[in-house]
Order: C-alpha cells, then sequence, then structure tokens
C-alpha cells in the first residue's frame, strides 16, 4: 500500500496539475489564433489588395497627380504594416508556443515528482495488472504528447521563420560549352586587379556597395519641373526599382514588365539611349514568369558595370553579360526564384568576379560568376530566410569580404574564395537594408528586429539595440562616427557609431524607398514624392535643400563628380551644371 502524501508533495502535484491545464489550455488558444492568422495570410494578402491594384493602376496613367500619388504610398504603408505584423504575430506565436510546452513538461514533471514510488504490482491479480498497465500507457501518452507539442511548436518555428537549417543549393543550370559546377575557384594571382575607382558609381549604392560618393559634389539646388538645374531628362521604356549605375560616359538601367526584360545604356552627357538588349532566348529560362508584387516588379535589381562589362539580373532568374555597347557576352538561368515579392538583391563586381546574392526558399546562396563568360567561380550554401538586401564589400586589413545580410544572421565571406570567414545571427523578420561599413566596423539593421554593429574581421557583437527607428527598406549608410539610417515612413536618425546611441532623429513629412548616399559631408536621401532631403552628415540635423524632381521615385541616386543621377518612376535625370 501506498503511503500518504506529505503536505509538500501535495503541494507540487497541485501546482503541476494547475499548470498543466494552463500551458494546455494556453497551447491550444494559440495554436488555434496562429493557424486562423495563417489562413489570413495565405488567403488575404494584404501586400495584394484590389484597393492598392487600382490605385497604382491609375498612378501610372496619371504619375503627376499628387494627391493620388499620396494615397498610394499611405495605402501601400498600411498593406505593408498589416503584412509585417501578421509576420510578427505568427513568429511570437510559435515562441510562446515552445515557451508553453516546456512549462507543460517541467508541470508534468513537477506532478511526478510528488508522488511516491508505487510498490511493483504482484501477478497474483488480473485485474490489478490491467490496472497498473493502464496506468503505464497514461504516463507513456502524456510524455510522447508534451514532445509532440515541443516538435509542433519548434516546426511552426522554423516554418514561419522561413529557416532552412540545411538548405540545398539551387543547381546550376549547364550553360554551352562549359559545366560550372565543376570549376575550380580562381586562385588569386590569376585574378586582373580592381577596376572600380572611387570616382564611378559602378553599383547600387556606388563603389562596394556602401553609398558613399568620396570624389563628388552634387548639387543642392534643381527643380525638374521647369528644368532648372536638369542637364537632361529622358523617358525610361520600361519601368522597374534598380538604381543608375554609372562608368565614364554611361549610365545604365534596367526596365522590365510581365512580358519584356531589358538593359538600357545611355550617353551620360546626353540622355540619349544608345543601345537595348533582352533577354530572350536564355535556356531553362521560364516560359511564364515567376508572380511578383507590383511594388518589386522584374527589375528590382540594380546592374553592376565595370566599364567593359555590364552584368543585369530580373526577377525570372535570368542573369545577362553584356558589353559596354550592349552586345550579349553570355547569359544564363540561376533557376526561378522562390520569393513572395521577386528578386531584389543587386549585384557586385571585383576584378573578374560578379556576386550574386540568391536568397530564396529554393535553397540560399551566394555565388561568384566570371564576368566575361558567366561560368560558376565559386558557390557557397547559405542557411537563412530570404533576403531583399544587396551585399557590399570590405577591404579592411588587406582582406576583401563579401558581406550579406539575410535572417537571422549576417555573414562574411571571403570574396575570391567563396570561404565562410564568420556568421553571427543577429536580425529576424524579412531583411530588405543592406548593410553598412565604415572603420572596420559592419552595420546592419531591420525593422522589428535590432541593429547591430560587428566586428569586421571577427563577426563579434560591438553593440546591438532595438530602441532605435529601424529601416525596412533604405539601407543605412555609414561615415566613421556616424550611422545615418532611414525608415520608409519618414523618420531618418544619426546614430554614434561608436555604442549605437541615438544622437538625432528627424522626420519628414514623407517616406522613401531609396537608400540614402553621403557626398561632400552631405546626405542625399530620395523620398517617395521625388524630392531630395539633402542634410548634413553631422552631429545636429541641419537641412540644406529639399529640391523636387518632378516626379516620383523610389531609387538611389548615382552621385559622380558635379553630377547626380536619379531614376523617377518615368524618366531618368540628369541634375548638374550646362
Amino acid at each position: 500500500m501506498t503511503p500518504p502524501l506529505s503536505p509538500a508533495e501535495s503541494l507540487r502535484v497541485v501546482i503541476g496539475r494547475r499548470l498543466a491545464a494552463v500551458s494546455a489550455v494556453f497551447i491550444i488558444i494559440v495554436s488555434l489564433l496562429m493557424a486562423t492568422n495563417r489562413y489570413l495570410l495565405n488567403t488575404i494578402d494584404p501586400l495584394d489588395t484590389p484597393a492598392l491594384k487600382t490605385l497604382s493602376e491609375k498612378l501610372e496613367r496619371d504619375g503627376e497627380n499628387a494627391e493620388l500619388r499620396q494615397q498610394v504610398r499611405e495605402l501601400d504603408w498600411l498593406a505593408r504594416r498589416a503584412f509585417f505584423v501578421r509576420q510578427w504575430q505568427l513568429e511570437t506565436g510559435a515562441s510562446l508556443l515552445g515557451v508553453a510546452g516546456v512549462v507543460f513538461l517541467l508541470s508534468l514533471q513537477l506532478m511526478a515528482s510528488g508522488r511516491r514510488p508505487t510498490p511493483t504490482p504482484q501477478p497474483a491479480s488480473g485485474r490489478d495488472n490491467r490496472f497498473w498497465r493502464s496506468a503505464a500507457r497514461a504516463r507513456r501518452v502524456i510524455a510522447i504528447s508534451g514532445a509532440l507539442i515541443l516538435l509542433a511548436a519548434w516546426g511552426l518555428h522554423l516554418r514561419i521563420g522561413g529557416q532552412s537549417r540545411t538548405p540545398n543549393p539551387m543547381p546550376t543550370a549547364p550553360q554551352p560549352g562549359h559545366s560550372p559546377a565543376t570549376n575550380p575557384p580562381l586562385a588569386p594571382e590569376t585574378l586582373i586587379e580592381p577596376l572600380a575607382g572611387a570616382g564611378e558609381w559602378p553599383f547600387f549604392r556606388g563603389p562596394g556597395g556602401l553609398g558613399i560618393a568620396r570624389e563628388a559634389d552634387p548639387p543642392i539646388a534643381w527643380d525638374g519641373a521647369t528644368g532648372t538645374g536638369v542637364l537632361w531628362k529622358t523617358e525610361v521604356p520600361r519601368g522597374g526599382f534598380n538604381s543608375p549605375v554609372v562608368w565614364g560616359n554611361r549610365v545604365y538601367l534596367a526596365g522590365a514588365d510581365e512580358q519584356t526584360r531589358e538593359v538600357y545604356g545611355y550617353d551620360a552627357d546626353t540622355g540619349v539611349r544608345l543601345w537595348t538588349a533582352d533577354t530572350e532566348g536564355v535556356p531553362g529560362a521560364p516560359a511564364t514568369p515567376p508572380e511578383v508584387t507590383s511594388d518589386t516588379g522584374y527589375a528590382a535589381p540594380s546592374l553592376a558595370t565595370d566599364g567593359r562589362r555590364v552584368i543585369a539580373i530580373f526577377g525570372t532568374g535570368v542573369i545577362l553579360g553584356l558589353d559596354a555597347e550592349g552586345r550579349r557576352l553570355w547569359a544564363r538561368h540561376l533557376g526561378t526564384p522562390g520569393n513572395p515579392y521577386g528578386h531584389a538583391s543587386s549585384l557586385l563586381i571585383l576584378r573578374n568576379l560578379v556576386f550574386v546574392q540568391f536568397d530564396h526558399t529554393g535553397g540560399s546562396s551566394v555565388k561568384a560568376l566570371d564576368v566575361e563568360t558567366g561560368q560558376d567561380r565559386w558557390e557557397q550554401s547559405r542557411e537563412g530566410a530570404i533576403s531583399w538586401a544587396s551585399p557590399i564589400l570590405t577591404d579592411a586589413d588587406g582582406r576583401l569580404r563579401l558581406i550579406l545580410s539575410a535572417a537571422p544572421m549576417v555573414a562574411a565571406y571571403d570574396a575570391l574564395t567563396g570561404a565562410e570567414l564568420w556568421m553571427q545571427d543577429v536580425l529576424s523578420n524579412e531583411i530588405g537594408a543592406s548593410p553598412a561599413y565604415a572603420n572596420g566596423r559592419v552595420f546592419a539593421a531591420n525593422r522589428y528586429a535590432q541593429a547591430v554593429a560587428l566586428d569586421v574581421a571577427s563577426g563579434d557583437v560591438i553593440w546591438s539595440s532595438t530602441d532605435l527607428d529601424l529601416p525596412d527598406a533604405g539601407s543605412p549608410v555609414a561615415d566613421g562616427n556616424h550611422l545615418f539610417m532611414p525608415t520608409s515612413d519618414g523618420t531618418f536618425s544619426c546614430i554614434a557609431a561608436a555604442d549605437g546611441s541615438r544622437i538625432w532623429r528627424h522626420e519628414f513629412d514623407t517616406g522613401g524607398y531609396g537608400s540614402p548616399i553621403l557626398a561632400a559631408g552631405r546626405i542625399y536621401w530620395i523620398t517617395a514624392d521625388g524630392r531630395t532631403r539633402i542634410f548634413k552628415a553631422a552631429e545636429t540635423f541641419e537641412l540644406i535643400a529639399e529640391p523636387d524632381l518632378g516626379e516620383a521615385s523610389v531609387c538611389t541616386p548615382a552621385a559622380v563628380g558635379r553630377r547626380l543621377y536619379i531614376r523617377g518612376v518615368k524618366h531618368l535625370f540628369c541634375i548638374g551644371p550646362k
């Protein structure tokens, strides 16, 4: 006969039983809420509402309507906020399920610890044997149920976070005349010297993708509507959210729609379009392009050039190598990106390598292709979710590093070999903002996550903060002492690069999706209404000017010499002296 429980043992049993009941009810409620939220997110996409589509179509026909543009901007902001809030709710719910599952198991353990060991039943009575077998089965069922709850919560966490801890790299489409998968990495001594000079703007956000124009002194006054301060203005045949890249007397852009993907080459002095190249006839390219959202499209990634070659990538997964006259050198299909909005990561070139960040649901990777042939030089599979950020290049302590952001990590790779140098899990949610770099520090930030500073050599966290206005689309830029961060709703912040403390914040009346650049001690940031907010890169906020382009823009300006090249929704502008 089992002796009666002591008061302490009875209390443990009661507490364990109540905790188990409460945690079980909590798990059921949260699971139902998450299932409902997931169903709504799958059936009613806040980013694809009929109202937003209708207004966007009207804006395409009437791009000068300021009131309509404001309505589209406000509705788009609300749609994005609704989407990210739902995503946050799902991720938070998954975490809560995991915690509740642990509490449930611990409560079962607490109940068990409060019970006296039962004597071993004797086989004399068949009825007694049935009782003990039933009790043992009940305990096993409870234990297995608790384990299943924990596994389900962890599975939901991985599913909702969009992460695959063992992603498979996307197979490379075979190219005529070569087998990319078997090519060894180039030895450093076989590479030609870097070509991208500080006076050019060869990539998204300029040299290294860092947003810094070291040798430029762009204008601070113009009026796109009247033509004051505008050297030239030319229409772009097809839309796209990529930003201009510039080398010498050439400006390059891409445009696309559901039918056609194109690259354009312009004379930088006159604005004359010199050539157009398309993506027709690329082996393996899908006959029907993947679905993309209207705010990303098929031509979101900016091009890369070294002056002799121009490389473009589109939302279909087609990457194209051209010479400076628009003649095709090579083309290949990397695989159709699994991306709910559309592929948006821009390209970089170093020596004779072009770098592609290809983070998507089919298996994330970063790869380097030969700019002359398109052959794979190295490829590194990556853990993590889809990313819309673009890579950056740094050359600290004599080592060339390629740095990428994608939830949950910031990672550094040897740019010449592809070897992973370090990785830090410091981000979450959907990553649209690219990293920044200055004076040995890598900066990464994303809304609904945090801002961090990492040591470029080791990857160690220098500081982190959640108490800041964090970017969701536009990327930060750093000057060594300060980190400047935009948000799509118009808040702009200056952060101390050393410790992450806020120095100042300013709220503009309009937000934007483009990234700020730093030139001649000034920040240039284009908001969605087409105004460029120009202010000092200093300890105190001092607005210099707000010149108006005369049409909406969501892109990042290119600063070369005394000129700015800006893409509007319909036109390409060159701002500068005549």
